[in-house]
């Protein structure tokens, strides 16, 4: 197995795909909290913060990872992604307010992205893969 180009040289910054990847753990987790909190202000019922913050605790956890370059952080990254990605697909089918299923909608597309852009080559390079 040949070095990845970025070890050679020394640079240490993680690739765009690794960074785009963490940005939709962190911005998704934290837009799933907003309409959580929007829901409860609208609703009255704090009961709609249990999951979204611990979604958000998971995915914070995750986006470190993959910026830290923690091999397992990838494939954590990957199973986390497509489980919350079916979530969101569940609350767009489910009887909400149509505000909560467009976000949704939205977030199940990003995590979509995010397993997307994960499983390509520089990212798998990056986090210790194979090529």
């Amino acid at each position: 197995m040949t070095p990845s180009p970025r070890r050679l040289t020394g640079d240490s910054s993680a690739p765009p795909e690794v960074v785009v990847s963490a940005l939709v753990a962190a911005g998704g987790g934290a837009l799933f909290v907003l309409t959580a909190l929007l829901r409860w202000y609208a609703d009255g019922d704090a009961g709609f913060l249990t999951l979204p913050l611990g979604a958000l605790v998971l995915e914070l956890l995750v986006a470190g990872g993959l910026l830290a370059g923690f091999r397992p952080a990838r494939v954590t990254g990957v199973v986390l992604f497509a489980v919350l990605a079916l979530l969101h697909l569940l609350i767009v089918l489910a009887a909400a307010p149509w505000w909560v299923r467009l976000v949704s909608g939205v977030l199940c597309a990003a995590h979509v992205y995010g397993v997307v852009l994960l499983n390509l080559a520089p990212a798998r390079a990056h986090l210790g893969g194979r090529e």
